[in-house]
């Protein structure tokens, strides 16, 4: 006879039992709703009566387990979508393969494009978006409360959608037909995440607008009876917005690179840069950077360890004679 494995009958055993509690508990619902039916009629209800009662306990118990099941795989996904979001030290995408002159004589067109298309984060506000259609869940779901609360929430979203869809202008100044490709390059990897999530973004608000938000009004004259279509419709709307996380996550990696390629000059020859108009706060560098010769030792005076790693500086504030002197 072969040898059973302890662990597995433990294991067997208490997913077992988690199912018995399930079915106990329902059991016991189901017979408290037709007790119910049957004393407020006196006497044994018609046919479908247990059946409608069997459906609304069913449908209570798909939207409980539903929000639940949710939010764990939106937590999950979320962490895996930040984690994602942040680029390693070490990795350099390709803008940072640009010359490094190019790069850092137009930093300040690139990152005025950064700006533009991430005026904040943008990825955290899809989560915010999410969270305020699970609280409308929880709240429809609660008798306890008012359904007139369930019409505020729906505002609070649409104000709140309606800040991220703010389309980005392109912002570019005149510049040499030398530097074109470069910033085209930047914009490019901005703008294809971008136009991701403005198009997700605009078929949420779709949703919301056209099913949603008609759908909440309407209980106010038909109570809670219409309960279960409108959790299906702000299931959807999670759904969506849950993918939108992957656009904005993605819209945050290209930002990331684009900033990267403007700041890191570690190890970059700007022997060759012209620098009188180019603002430096923020560039990273080290003693293998090369700076033209009368710039060396004005960095050297504004810059600070940055924290990153061993030997890595930041430049503060250029020609400050309170800078802290740091050796490279």
């Amino acid at each position: 006879m072969m040898g059973s494995d302890p662990h597995a009958t433990e294991g067997s055993g208490r997913h077992d039992d988690d199912f018995d509690v399930l079915l106990t508990t329902a059991h016991r619902r189901l017979g408290i709703a037709v007790v119910d039916r049957l004393n407020a009629h006196g006497g044994p209800p018609e046919l479908r009566t247990p059946d409608l009662a069997l459906d609304r306990l069913l449908a209570a118990t798909h939207r409980a387990t539903g929000k639940a099941v949710n939010r764990r795989l939106s937590r999950d996904d979320y962490a895996a979508q930040r984690n994602s979001a942040l680029p390693s030290l070490g990795s350099r995408g390709h803008l940072a393969r640009r010359p490094a002159t190019i790069r850092v004589k137009y930093r300040e067109e690139a990152l005025r494009m950064v700006h533009n298309y991430w005026p904040f984060d943008l990825a955290e506000a899809m989560r915010t978006a999410v969270r305020i259609v699970q609280e409308l869940c929880d709240l429809l779901g609660d008798s306890a409360q008012p359904l007139g609360r369930a019409n505020t929430a729906v505002e609070q979203l649409r104000e709140h959608l309606e800040g991220m869809s703010q389309r980005p202008q392109p912002h570019r100044s005149q510049v040499a037909l030398s530097s074109l490709d470069y910033l085209n390059a930047v914009e490019s990897t901005l703008a294809d995440p971008a136009e991701r999530l403005a198009n997700e973004l605009h078929s949420i608000r779709e949703l919301l607008d056209e099913e949603l938000a008609p759908s909440v009004t309407a209980l106010q004259a038909t109570g809670r009876a219409h309960l279960f279509g409108v959790g299906a419709v702000a299931q959807d709307l999670i759904d969506d917005l849950t993918h939108g996380c992957g656009h904005a996550n993605a819209l945050a990696r290209a930002v990331a690179e684009v900033e990267r390629a403007s700041n890191d000059f570690i190890g970059a020859d700007l022997t060759s840069a012209k620098l009188d108009d180019v603002p430096l706060e923020g560039i990273l560098w080290d003693a293998t950077t090369l700076w033209p010769a009368q710039w060396e030792t004005r960095v050297r005076r504004a810059s600070l360890p940055s924290g990153e790693d061993q030997g890595v500086l930041v430049i503060a504030a250029e020609g400050c004679d309170s800078a802290i002197h740091a050796d490279a």
